[in-house]
């Protein structure tokens, strides 16, 4: 008999999770636009750090589009611990200040008369191509006639228009801004054969693509496990105060990470200091319903480590007796609290056998993958406890 408990999933590891339909909320694109060529863009954007969408027909405000612009830079490693009021309407403790005073400062984004900044209002494409166009590095002096034509013709020439329909005046919402963004990454910078996506460690693939798996492969560090009284914050070498933070695979605060830490124990996590990206797992996740591609995490000692009868040095699986109280959501852990987990990588391998550090009767923390319901599951790291 199996016995369901909440586990974290992890969602970074194969193409597969990388482009599965989201089903979280109903999806609204240009017709031109594929499900899964959507959801990779969506992937990149958001392992980079620069937007993470909550609603897809979300309107976008223009202080939450100077977030984004700077998300998108270099600027946003540098960022100042404080911020000045630039504009009128925009008081030293809003919460988008210090980006709102970076994308005015550099030009890609422009107040009103009054020195007023109009932080509430939402976006145009209009605004949103002059701020791209900025920061591939064009000025006012490249355009001719009217500045706000001759830059749209321009924008649409260099192919940052692709996947969005939209007229001049007209206000972007979440779903036209993971395009625009991803179009950004991939467009060249002026006199320059680089892509801007450079800046932030993109390269693109054979198929002129930017691929969500190269960021993660080349970007993220960790495992980390940070048990309780120790703090996230300081277990990354960047500062959090505008860190984008992730908990179970949801876009979360580090309040709601440290609060599910002091719950559970203990915390693993993965960070980029690039888009100063914090991925944090523990026991409290939820459930899949799907339960393709889950990765949960697991606590527990190690009981039993199998070795093939033809090849007794390099071991094949464990077998771990869990808390069931600690335990989290799935089907994985048998009724006696005992779950066996494959190790396919060398890496994994050596941690278990005679050579390495892992022994029967450790605590260990093991990222596991499989599918809910399935009695087979594989360990993608794991760390003593």
């Amino acid at each position: 008999m199996k016995r369901r408990y909440k586990a974290g999933r992890f969602f970074y590891a194969s193409l597969a999770a990388v482009t599965a339909v989201t089903a979280a909320a109903p999806m609204t694109v240009n017709a031109s636009t594929s499900t899964a060529n959507f959801d990779m863009r969506k992937k990149v954007v958001d392992l980079l750090g620069i937007l993470s969408v909550t609603d897809y027909t979300g309107q976008v405000t223009r202080s939450e589009f100077a977030k984004m612009l700077v998300n998108a830079s270099s600027y946003r490693e540098n960022l100042p611990v404080s911020s000045v009021s630039v504009f009128a309407d925009v008081p030293m403790n809003h919460e988008n200040a210090v980006y709102i005073r970076i994308a005015a400062s550099q030009g890609w984004m422009s107040g009103f008369l009054g020195g007023m900044f109009k932080p509430d209002d939402y976006i145009t494409y209009k605004d949103a191509s002059k701020a791209f166009l900025t920061m591939l590095g064009y000025a006012d002096s490249d355009f001719t006639g009217d500045l706000a034509t001759s830059r749209i013709s321009k924008f649409n020439y260099l192919e940052l228009n692709e996947k969005v329909s939209r007229q001049p005046d007209e206000v972007l919402n979440q779903t036209d801004c993971v395009n625009i963004f991803y179009n950004l990454l991939k467009a060249k910078k002026k006199d320059s054969n680089e892509i801007y996506g450079a800046v932030l460690g993109c390269e693109l693939n054979s198929d002129g693509e930017i691929n969500p798996i190269t960021i993660l492969d080349d970007e993220r560090k960790g495992p980390i496990l940070v048990r309780k009284g120790f703090s996230v914050s300081e277990s990354v070498p960047f500062s959090t105060e505008n860190a984008n933070v992730f908990l179970n695979g949801v876009a979360s605060s580090l309040a709601a990470v440290n609060q599910s830490q002091r719950e559970c124990g203990f915390a693993v996590i993965y960070y980029n200091v690039k888009s100063k990206t914090i991925w944090a797992y523990t026991t409290s996740g939820w459930d899949d319903e799907d339960g393709v591609g889950n990765y949960i995490l697991v606590k527990g000692e190690v009981k039993n480590i199998y070795y093939k009868s033809t090849d007794v040095i390099t071991p094949t699986s464990i077998e771990l007796e869990v808390d069931l109280n600690d335990s989290s959501d799935s089907e994985l852990i048998d009724g006696d609290g005992t779950i066996t987990i494959a190790l396919n990588s060398s890496q994994l391998q050596y941690l278990f056998s005679i050579y390495g550090s892992v022994q029967v009767g450790d605590e260990v923390v093991v990222v596991c993958q499989g599918s809910s319901g399935s009695n087979s599951y594989t360990a993608v790291d794991a760390i003593e406890y």
